[in-house]
């Protein structure tokens, strides 16, 4: 300011004068203008540091939204997992019953064919037995006992005749009695020789 005094004092003609007026005019539209300047720029750094804040914000919130997914994610990751190792605990599980029943089912197999083999060694034994056995049979050869080959057949038979041919029903008859006795005592005698034997 000094120095501008000392400036103004030396200044003798009006022309001098004006010529500072106009520069001092010219550094204060300058000075204002750079003003302007300063303040359309703090202006727009205002603005820029609210959005920036604005943005940080809505950083932050969505870093937290992003944080709580990836741990929702991370559970359900960790849950799946322990539902796989289940499952596949289940599963390994099931095989090996499977494979039991396998083995059970072989072994019930082979016991089925040596069943199978034993009761057809059996059967041809029982077979063989029986042919032999039909050779040493005393069969009937009579026309009322055609057939019979054991004791209690013939007894059975001779009933059933007896109830049909007796005299005193109404087909009775007794001639034909009379025959059935007689291939009745000798089918009887054959059998009682046979069953000594």
């Amino acid at each position: 300011m000094d120095a501008f005094a000392d400036e103004l004092e030396k200044i003798s003609d009006h022309e001098q004068l004006e010529r500072l007026k106009h520069q001092l005019f010219m550094e204060k539209v300058g000075i204002q203008s750079e003003r302007a300047q300063l303040e359309k720029d703090h202006a727009e750094l205002l603005r820029t540091k609210k959005e920036i804040v604005t943005e940080r914000k809505q950083l932050t919130r969505e870093k937290r939204q992003l944080s709580m997914e990836m741990n929702r994610l991370r559970e359900q990751v960790e849950f799946e997992r322990k539902r796989l190792k289940d499952d596949e605990r289940l599963i390994d599980r099931k095989q090996k019953l499977i494979e039991q029943s396998y083995a059970l089912l072989d072994a019930d197999k082979r016991k089925i064919i040596e069943d199978s083999k034993r009761l057809e060694r059996e059967w041809s034994n029982l077979h063989r037995a029986t042919a032999n056995s039909r050779k040493k049979e005393v069969y009937a050869t009579g026309l009322f006992f055609r057939g019979v080959n054991n004791q209690v057949a013939l007894k059975k038979r001779y009933k059933d005749l007896m109830k049909i041919y007796h005299p005193d029903n109404s087909s009775g008859d007794s001639e034909i009695l009379i025959k059935i006795n007689e291939e009745y005592e000798e089918l009887k005698s054959r059998l009682d020789i046979a069953g000594a034997v």
